[in-house]
């Protein structure tokens, strides 16, 4: 079956540009603040093989020519013929593809046929596998046309208000809007009348013949005339104004008139991952994460839908979990990757963030773990060369890396000590040399004592970061001031090879310490949630979710807000970055949930390569195998086999997709019951190991565990 093919990478650099142009804020175009990578103008596609001989048709997105060598080396030569002929036997067939506008693109059919065996270069003598998509089979759907799906969708109710009407869609969404009726007189007769339209100003109504339009994620947003982020002030033609999507749940709009159809445009990803329980609060967040991460997911994995709607590769780092216990789509990965590494040459950090350029290598590493995709690691390996390239080319001669001119180090939003070399970005950059070293070997290429370079620093870490005296990690030792955040030993507890009674101390000393300032954004609680979940300490994470996220929901959340405190009242909640709606009230690092009761709480978890080898270790809160009593100090919870903190979930039950199905868990007060369809996983519970075999339930009783 012939496929829409590009030159590898290119189909995800152009729509990577385009999507980056789409922000708007205040009325106006808000680009990018990093390197935004173009498509290559023109592309060579070529395919060798033997043929019976026979008619080709090509088609391509821009100019093209083609050019057929026989195997008596006779070639012919074909300009803008959407048809040739080929004779039967061995034959070489080269295309070039012209295209200034979008990218080029090429489909062939007939005698022979456009597909992943193709190649193709750029003309600097790259010639590699093609880049092709199960989204572009059909020939008159064009690759430089994302497919997104869409459907009406309705306000539920509508005021009149400022002069004009604002329209309340009950939900955050992102839709593409048409207005009509505008601009039109009906009820107004009479020189009264007119004076009144007049007198409306531009503020809030009409300026001649001009309509406001203002998008809220919030009531407040939409009837701000200063604040609201994203807002147009167009002239109708026929009464009738039209916008590309953007994401709002009230729109106003200052022509009292105005009648509005939006359709929803989504990615048609369906859901794989499930979780449900006793506590409907539970349930409500588990959903409204679902939701929340289903638009965010795209072209790309976005942060947030409204503000600031880009790809950071950080946010891009925890949507592959989420992604995993959810959709567990490998495509929006690959796109999402493929994006953020950027072409050669790469000369600047990945959204000129260090530590996420060291995420997106982990993301590859996470990638191929989860999927044992070695085709893509293949035609994602010269950019991952170039990146750690790049890297290593920058760090200093002690091996740490530090900020040089036009860097980034982030981490956080938080008071950490920069000073000199920062311990976490340590820690990133040694994990990244570890996974890429695993990459080439899963290549067979050596890795050229990476190895041993990643062990080295991961020693040098130990000795220049941790602080003998206060048993944990200092985020920099040339400042002098040993000043220790939650940040870097969450990193370290992670990332580094800790001994259990290093963790034991950073978990003590830190994690659980009041003493060390808090983390204050859900980017970071992924991190700090994870390691609760490793120590066992479910309870925290199940009573963090109902306070944070309930309090979301009892603010009026729809979706999840990229940040949240429980102090504020009102309006007050959509304010960040020193403006009154710029936080987004829709972000996908807040969705961490579905990882977390997905790998922690029904316990399953990936322990090789495409989960020819996983772990279902349950996890049913406080119950001492399923009793309602509170086990005694020190006594061990029937699954997970550490010292539970009391109380906790009694009933939950969930499907976590994985390649060739899924692994169903359900655990109540009477028994534990899995179901794998697929061979290599092992139940843990009782403390017992039990072999799963592919479509065997395994039903453990209480009373099995209680003996």
């Amino acid at each position: 079956m012939s496929q829409w093919i590009w030159h590898f990478g290119e189909f995800e650099i152009y729509h990577n540009m385009m999507l980056h142009t789409r922000r708007m804020e205040y009325g106006h175009p808000e680009p990018p603040v990093w390197k935004v990578y173009a498509p290559e103008p023109v592309i060579l596609f070529s395919k060798k093989g033997i043929t019976d001989g026979g008619s080709v048709r090509i088609t391509a997105c821009g100019e093209y020519c083609a050019k057929v060598t026989r195997e008596d080396g006779v070639t012919e030569n074909y300009g803008k013929n959407r048809e040739l002929v080929l004779q039967p036997g061995d034959y070489l067939l080269e295309i070039r593809v012209m295209n200034t506008d979008t990218f080029p693109a090429l489909y062939v059919e007939g005698a022979v046929e456009s597909d992943a065996t193709w190649l193709s270069d750029d003309f600097s003598a790259n010639l590699r596998a093609v880049g092709t998509s199960e989204l572009f089979t059909d020939r008159d759907a064009r690759p430089d046309v994302f497919p997104f799906a869409y459907e009406p969708v309705s306000f539920v109710s509508k005021e009149m208000v400022d002069g004009g009407v604002l329209f309340d869609f009950g939900k955050e969404t992102f839709a593409r809007v048409r207005l009509d009726g505008l601009n039109e007189l009906d009820g107004l007769d009479g020189s009264d009348d007119l004076n009144e339209l007049d007198r409306l100003d531009g503020r809030n109504g009409l300026t001649g013949d001009r309509v406001i339009v203002r998008y809220g994620e919030s009531r407040e947003e939409a009837l701000d005339p200063q604040w609201a982020v994203i807002r147009f002030e167009d002239t109708p033609e026929n009464g009738t104004l039209s916008y590309p999507a953007y994401a709002f749940r009230y729109l106003f709009v200052s022509d009292a008139n105005a009648k509005v159809s939006a359709e929803y445009e989504y990615l048609p990803l369906p859901y794989r991952g499930s979780f449900s329980c006793e506590d409907d609060l539970i349930n409500r967040i588990w959903k409204m994460a679902a939701y929340t991460f289903h638009l965010n997911s795209r072209e790309f994995f976005l942060d947030g839908i409204k503000r600031d709607r880009w790809v950071w590769s950080g946010d891009a780092y925890q949507s592959l979990f989420v992604n995993h216990y959810l959709f567990f789509d490998p495509e929006i990965e690959k796109r999402t990757l493929t994006a953020l590494g950027g072409k050669r040459p790469f000369v600047r950090h990945i959204n000129k963030i260090n530590d996420y350029t060291f995420l997106w290598v982990m993301s590859i590493y996470e990638y191929y773990r989860t999927y044992g995709d070695r085709t893509y690691l293949e035609q994602i390996k010269p950019q991952l060369d170039e990146v750690m390239k790049f890297c290593m080319g920058r760090a200093d001669v002690d091996g740490f890396v530090r900020a040089r001119e036009g860097d980034w180090i982030f981490i956080d939003w938080a008071d950490i000590d920069r000073e000199g070399a920062l311990c976490g970005e340590q820690i990133l950059y040694a994990k990244a040399l570890e996974c890429y070293a695993y990459l080439c070997g899963v290549l067979g290429e050596d890795a050229g004592g990476l190895n041993e370079q990643a062990q080295a620093l991961q020693e040098k870490i130990q000795r220049y970061f941790y602080d003998d005296e206060k048993k944990v990690f200092i985020d920099s030792y040339e400042s002098g001031r040993r000043h220790v955040t939650r940040h870097c030993n969450l990193l370290a507890y992670l990332y580094l090879p800790c001994g259990g009674e290093q963790k034991k101390e950073i978990y003590q000393r830190v994690i659980l310490n009041d003493a060390v300032p808090q983390i204050t954004t859900p980017y970071f609680k992924f991190f700090e949630n994870q390691v609760h979940c490793m120590e066992g300490n479910m309870k925290y994470l199940e009573d963090s979710v109902r306070d944070y996220y309930g309090g979301m929901l009892q603010a009026g959340a729809t979706t999840l807000f990229e940040e949240f405190d429980p102090t504020q009242k009102g309006a007050e909640h959509y304010a960040m970055y020193g403006h009154p709606y710029e936080k987004s009230l829709c972000h996908a690092w807040s969705t961490s949930p579905i990882y977390l009761f997905g790998a922690y709480l029904l316990g399953v978890q990936n322990t090789g390569v495409a989960h020819d080898t996983f772990e279902v270790r349950p996890y049913l809160g406080g119950m001492n195998c399923f009793s309602r009593k509170v086990p005694a100090p020190g006594g061990m919870n029937c699954f997970s086999g550490k010292a539970p903190a009391p109380g906790g979930m009694k009933c939950f039950s969930g499907t976590v997709p994985v390649p060739g199905g899924y692994v169903r868990v359900q655990a109540d007060e009477a028994s534990l019951r899995v179901t794998a369809d697929i061979d290599g996983g092992t139940l843990w519970a009782y403390g017992k190991s039990y072999p799963l075999q592919a479509g065997v339930e395994k039903v453990i009783e209480r009373k099995e565990g209680m003996q």
